[in-house]
């Protein structure tokens, strides 16, 4: 069984690339295929409270990132990300050392600011000068859409979200 402790992508060793890995938890919707989403939105206000949500709360907040999620898709602030693609191309990058794509992990959340924008640009540009077949040129043609649409609409972060 591969080792599933949470880690930046570009940490993951490379037989880990093309094979399934599943959630550290085992409670993902997919234990065959681990995704990561990309999404474009408004800054999230920071909750007021730091008591834990109900049950309750959590199924509305998932009914109402689903809903978000369909808007978004079609209007192309979305991106769904294979992280077997994304794993053996930050590998074939340099991994960890990339400054923006090297640190994301596939089982949490996270949020970037429009200050990171220049290197995550950087980081694209060696991810598409390494990429090698149809789906990593695939993944890095939809990443720069996403960040060219970042850039037109300045009131957006980048969102992912792990599974």
């Amino acid at each position: 069984m591969p080792d599933t402790r949470a880690r930046p992508l570009g940490e993951w060793p490379r037989a880990l690339a093309g094979s399934r890995p599943c959630c550290p938890h085992q409670s993902c919707r997919s234990v065959a295929r681990v995704g990561l989403l990309l999404v474009l939105r408004v800054p999230l206000p920071r909750s007021k409270s730091p008591r834990r949500a109900t049950r309750a709360q959590r199924r509305e907040r998932y009914r109402a990132d689903a809903e978000e999620w369909a808007t978004a898709r079609e209007r192309g602030l979305l991106l769904d990300v294979s992280v077997e693609v994304l794993l053996s191309l930050l590998n074939a990058a340099g991994g960890n050392r990339l400054p923006i794509m090297g640190q994301l992990d596939p089982w949490s959340d996270g949020v970037l600011a429009r200050e990171d924008l220049s290197q995550l640009d950087a980081d694209v540009d060696r991810l598409r000068a390494v990429a090698g077949n149809d789906a990593e040129r695939g993944l890095v043609a939809a990443l720069m859409a996403l960040l060219a649409r970042w850039r037109n609409e300045p009131g957006l972060t980048l969102h992912w979200h792990g599974d």
